[in-house]
């Protein structure tokens, strides 16, 4: 399987999973998702606050010619924690260095 394939077909996995988790939560705050074309990434987040997001940021890598899922938590002022969570995520694909 090909990188890009495996990786899309993760980005599938957690979206199925997040769509599941907001019909059956029936919580007040929904989930939103993010990611990219490629499906290497998935960013569950939500706003605790005007001006404030928390994300929940996935990465899906081959790791030791293996697939893994990287996870990481970021929260504070909205653009400059979306960017602190973009940065990661390209690292973590090897996009930039860590």
């Amino acid at each position: 399987m090909s990188e890009a394939t495996f990786q899309k077909d993760a980005m599938d996995v957690l979206q199925a999973w997040l769509d599941r988790y907001n019909e059956r939560s029936g919580a007040g705050i929904t989930l939103d998702s993010g990611g990219e074309a490629g499906g290497a990434q998935l960013r569950l987040k939500y706003v605790p606050k005007e001006g404030s997001i928390a994300i929940l940021h996935l990465v899906a890598v081959s790791q030791g010619g293996r697939p893994a899922i990287r996870v990481n938590q970021f929260e504070g002022p909205t653009a400059e924690t979306s960017v602190q969570a973009g940065l990661w995520a390209s690292a973590q694909l090897g996009r930039r260095p860590a």
